[in-house]
């Protein structure tokens, strides 16, 4: 059961990598997904009030969730507080990934499972996957896209600044999808990449199945 992780930096295309992944047949799941559903926790709201300080609170009384617009500003102009928010998500990013796994592991094995994680670097999360995609872009074409979803340059240097270069994450990846201008060249690349994971599913549902006919016997 490969566990894929795909990661790359902000506004490089990953989630349009992952959706194409998904449609050859893949089982994906966007760690951002993870995250909205932790910020709706009240004991991780309580903890980030702590870390930023209770005006990235909103809401009302019984009500209160997190100002994500107001941590994101706080986060993206200060390493420590950054720091401090990631060391209260990221466990929980890691348990949901597990749960995940250890289900698909007994509903389908051995399939093909892809997470999309921006920070998997960032977090130390590469002994979690069996395999590592990055997907890139040059700055310009990643600042350009991010200016179509209302993003300013200055908004969106902060948190390509805020990452690992990519180009040091190339050099840590076993796969890299080059992403640049050509959706066609995108689409090629990844059903490129995904034969050879599916080939290497082919071969341990292979192993499983005569490690099991091994046994019966």
């Amino acid at each position: 059961m490969p566990t894929v992780g795909l990661t790359g930096n902000f506004g490089m295309g990953k989630s349009t990598v992952l959706h194409l992944f998904n449609e050859l047949g893949a089982f994906t799941y966007d760690v951002d997904d993870f995250v909205h559903n932790i910020l709706e926790n009240p004991e991780t709201i309580e903890r980030i009030a702590k870390a930023l300080g209770r005006n990235v609170l909103a809401g009302s009384p019984g009500n209160i969730s997190i100002n994500k617009k107001r941590a994101a500003d706080i986060i993206f102009n200060d390493p420590r507080k950054r720091s401090a928010v990631e060391k209260i998500i990221h466990p929980e990013v890691l348990k949901k990934i597990k749960l995940i796994e250890s289900g698909m592991l007994h509903k389908a094995p051995p399939a093909l499972i892809m997470f999309e994680v921006p920070l998997l670097f960032e977090a130390g999360y590469e002994k979690v996957f069996d395999r590592i995609i990055v997907v890139y872009c040059n700055r310009d074409t990643a600042i350009k896209r991010l200016a179509g979803k209302g993003f300013s340059r200055d908004e969106a240097m902060k948190r390509i600044r805020a990452q690992m270069p990519v180009s040091a994450k190339k050099k840590l990846a076993d796969f890299v999808i080059n992403n640049n201008d050509d959706p066609e060249k995108t689409r090629l690349q990844v059903m490129e990449i995904y034969d050879k994971l599916a080939t290497s599913c082919k071969a341990q549902r292979h192993r499983v199945a005569k490690a099991q006919s091994k046994r019966k016997g």
